[in-house]
């Protein structure tokens, strides 16, 4: 029997599924045929390439390992089913859950219309890979569908090396590499304990996925402005997810708050990418101390000097991993706990996902007219807002395992998240 070592974020996303589902999720649009037998041929290809995607997570209490299992087959790869590509048909897959003791450690769905549009939905545990690495396997997959469909063949080459998180200090200059080591703070904790006001949690909650989108246009408007005054994107998106955060919890113009954004370590990489698919993630809080402020501008400008000591600190984001990695050699039911005993996990968390390649996930005739990726379903209290970025229009998404009462709720607070962005892009305050 063939195994491969469970890494530190293996492990850790394992003992983070009480926080939320433990899954990642994607939807592609397709405009033209889609050949789901061509289809099924790519992604086992892929799949064969990467032996985590088709392992059974061993949560033994000492020292937990990935069995490798070769029993899958191609029809195992995809499911296809014809129907409307509604809002509510592509929730409805995007919210199943992946067994970690499963074979395979994904789901795929195409839905097909009657015309010449489809959908895929594709849906992969976390403790595999991260937003970064999920993306990079559709591109994939997409490019073995490509191939196939033009040469009968295609060699891919997904990186199949080391999915360990130590791969974040290979490429430090030696005197960072040094004080990345001994950053054993716990930086978890806080102080701010505000909450989104969700109802209290009930049997009959469920798994939800709200959407909101801004237009090319508006995105581009809102670059252009944040560039003449010298703000990011992600910036503006705090800003705006501070604003919102402000309405909803009732909060007072000198209330603290705090939003935590995870970070992409591929950062610290020279080429970006990692060996294997893996996580590769960290964080980077965001607290206002002295409040949110009256607006927009004056958000912004306490969120730009809240974040410049960080956004100027050659080891962002690597404060508590050597924690965390100490903890977790210790037999896995003693890491376990100290994991849980020292972590306290933010209850406001933004990730930027990036932009996605129209061309890049393109299935030969079929053109992607649009796509999305998600983070994990989160579980009340804690709340996430993701985003990704396609042909310059930006969707955003909340998953949460909430009543239709809360769904509502999260959709009027994405409403005045995504107004906050559209009242800057066009000049307000």
């Amino acid at each position: 029997m063939k195994k491969l070592k469970a890494e530190m974020w293996d492990k850790v996303q394992y003992i983070f599924r009480n926080y939320y589902d433990g899954m990642i999720h994607c939807a592609i649009v397709y405009r033209g045929k889609v050949d789901e037998a061509l289809l099924r041929r790519a992604i086992k290809l892929v799949v064969d390439k990467v032996d985590v995607l088709h392992s059974s997570f061993v949560a033994h209490p000492i020292d937990p390992y990935w069995r490798v299992n070769d029993d899958y087959t191609e029809e195992e790869m995809l499911d296809v089913v014809y129907g409307d590509v509604s809002h509510e048909k592509i929730e409805e897959l995007l919210v199943r859950h992946v067994d970690y003791r499963g074979k395979l450690q994904f789901k795929a769905t195409l839905v097909k219309e009657s015309g010449d549009k489809s959908v895929l939905c594709f849906v992969i545990n976390h403790i595999c890979c991260d937003g970064r690495d999920f993306i990079r396997l559709m591109g994939e997959i997409c490019a073995a569908y490509r191939s196939l469909a033009l040469y009968g063949a295609y060699k891919s080459d997904i990186a199949s090396g080391s999915r360990g998180a130590e791969q974040i200090y290979r490429d430090l200059p030696e005197h960072v590499r040094k004080k990345a080591r001994r950053l054993y703070k716990n930086i978890s904790g806080t102080d701010i304990k505000t909450k989104f006001p969700f109802e209290q949690e009930t049997e009959a909650d469920k798994p939800h996925i709200a959407r909101a989108k801004l237009s090319a246009d508006v995105m581009s408007a809102l670059k252009v402005r944040g560039k003449a005054e010298g703000y990011t994107v992600n910036d503006i998106y705090l800003a705006a997810y501070f604003r919102a955060v402000k309405a909803f919890c009732s909060l007072s113009e000198d209330c603290p708050a705090e939003i935590t954004s995870m970070l992409d370590m591929r950062r610290y990489l020279k080429d970006g990418k990692t060996e294997g698919l893996t996580n590769l993630t960290s964080y980077m809080q965001c607290k206002l101390l002295s409040g949110i402020g009256r607006d927009m501008t004056d958000t912004l400008t306490r969120v730009a000097e809240a974040l410049e000591p960080q956004k100027s600190d050659p080891t962002l984001g690597m404060a508590g991993l050597p924690l965390m990695a100490l903890g977790l050699k210790f037999p896995f039911f003693i890491g376990s706990a100290l994991v849980k005993l020292g972590y306290s996990n933010p209850l406001f968390t933004m990730s930027n996902m990036g932009v996605l390649n129209a061309d890049d996930l393109a299935l030969a005739e079929a053109k992607a007219e649009d796509a999305f990726f998600t983070g994990t379903v989160k579980y009340k209290p804690y709340i996430q807002i993701a985003c990704t970025t396609m042909n310059g229009e930006a969707t955003f998404t909340v998953c949460e395992k909430c009543s239709d009462r809360d769904k509502r709720a999260i959709r009027a607070f994405l409403d005045r998240f995504t107004g906050e962005l559209e009242r800057y892009a066009k000049g307000s305050r």
